[in-house]
């Protein structure tokens, strides 16, 4: 029998909270700046990436799976210590298990960002996500391996490095600990361990966005 998730009103309701959860990051942080000093033609600095991601997930039976696929994230710069990010990310691998069942995860989160040092050419930083994941995977139960899908409640912290190529783009290589939940043997929803790299692209909206960076 397959497995399912939240598929209907609980899934709308973590999407709800999690579309609230963004907007107020966004709106705290617009206002902290508003509340701020003027500084003439200054303003949030945008960058957009993508890359590739791999993400080994950690399914509640103690089987570890790996997973491709590519990642995206939207960056407001406030300060030159703070922003505020949106990821959005999705993972496949086929034959997990050696069921002929392929399994996925689309994690969508957002957050604060936190930059620990600025160097000519270098960033650090470090970030702490919340949001959601759909998890579809063959689960083995007691009654064999069944397959379904999970929406639940996700959040991800980590942190990495961003490499300067120009005044508009640089490569941003990082690793996170990211927490979702999926099905054990017994078809309960049990937390998961998992992890993921990503390496991508970054292009900055404005010319001046490198400032403090190279």
């Amino acid at each position: 029998m397959p497995l399912r998730g939240l598929r209907s009103g609980s899934s709308y309701a973590v999407t709800n909270i999690v579309a609230k959860l963004l907007f107020c990051f966004f709106l705290c942080a617009t206002s902290a700046l508003g509340q701020a000093p003027k500084v003439a033609a200054v303003g949030p600095l945008l960058n957009l990436s993508l890359g590739y991601s791999y993400f080994n997930l950690g399914l509640p039976s103690s089987e570890r799976v790996s997973l491709n696929g590519a990642d995206a994230s939207f960056t407001a710069d406030f300060r030159p210590r703070f922003g505020v990010s949106a990821d959005l990310g999705y993972v496949r691998s086929s034959n997990v298990l050696n069921t002929d069942h392929h399994a996925y995860v689309l994690s969508y989160l957002g957050g604060p960002v936190f930059y620990v040092s600025r160097k000519r050419g270098l960033t650090t930083y470090t970030h702490a996500l919340i949001g959601g994941a759909r998890i579809g995977a063959a689960a083995l139960t007691t009654r064999g391996f069944n397959t379904g899908w999970a929406n639940r409640f996700a959040w991800a912290i980590g942190g990495g490095t961003e490499f300067g190529i120009s005044r508009s783009l640089a490569v941003r290589a990082g690793i996170d600990y990211m927490h979702t939940e999926y099905f054990d043997s017994s078809a309960t929803l049990r937390g998961q361990n998992n992890f993921r790299t990503v390496v991508s692209m970054v292009y900055f909206f404005s010319s001046g966005a490198r400032r403090g960076r190279t």
